[in-house]
């Protein structure tokens, strides 16, 4: 994908030094450091950092907050990233939860392990959590086994990061991750913003969305989202 569909464009790293590279089949994802700072960048565009994590968080806590009444939650979580979702939502699930993280890349859950741990509190230790060198892909059987799917691999439903993703996002990857959930489960996405074309695969599925905005700003205008999608059910509007 072009580096401009990143969550932030061309990466402004000053004063930061590369500390682990690794390689994938798009290209190479980095770690940098500064001070107490840490950074992962992919194709030469910032990822993620460590100085602006609310949406991370709140795509947890959201997850999180949705399965306040499910006693035995089992979740999914695709991406390990710097582990800000996963801490948020491992500090609100209750202690019978099962998580397993999807992380694609072994150095990210390494660097995780090694180097910046600290950073969301070490939640790949927490008793609770499975940690998988996989695919999310690889998780999803298309028969109900998850009350909840957190995805947070991607920029979006349209700006993806690994090329192999896209197929997620069809109409025919929709289908096969809703068809992994329990009744009454649903899909977590972080997206960058409102995606039209992947709100009419919805639609034309038949599936409920919600969003919830974040804003690091209460004054801005626009600014990070989750999509949250499930299965309607007979009382359900639009």
């Amino acid at each position: 994908m072009d580096g401009s569909e990143m969550r932030t464009m061309r990466p402004q790293l000053p004063g930061y030094r590369t500390l682990a590279l690794t390689a994938t089949r798009d290209c190479p994802v980095a770690l940098h450091q500064r001070g107490d700072h840490y950074a992962i960048t992919s194709c030469n565009a910032v990822l993620m950092t460590d100085e602006d994590t609310g949406s991370e968080r709140a795509l947890g806590r959201v997850a999180a907050d949705l399965l306040r009444r499910v006693r035995r939650p089992r979740v999914l979580v695709g991406g390990l990233g710097m582990g800000f979702t996963l801490r948020a939502l491992l500090d609100r699930l209750p202690s019978t939860a099962h998580v397993v993280v999807a992380e694609l890349l072994p150095a990210v859950a390494r660097w995780n392990r090694e180097r910046i741990g600290h950073l969301s509190a070490h939640p790949v230790n927490d008793r609770r959590v499975e940690l998988r060198i996989a695919d999310v892909v690889q998780l999803v059987p298309g028969r109900p086994i998850w009350d909840a799917i957190v995805l947070d691999i991607d920029n979006g439903p349209e700006w993806i990061v690994q090329r192999s993703n896209r197929a997620l996002y069809g109409r025919s990857g929709l289908g096969h991750l809703v068809r992994s959930l329990r009744p009454g489960g649903f899909l977590a996405i972080w997206s960058a913003g409102r995606h039209p074309q992947f709100e009419k695969h919805m639609a034309a599925m038949g599936l409920r969305k919600r969003r919830f905005h974040h804003r690091s700003n209460p004054t801005d205008s626009i600014g990070p989202m989750i999509y949250v999608i499930s299965r309607r059910t007979r009382d359900q509007g639009g």
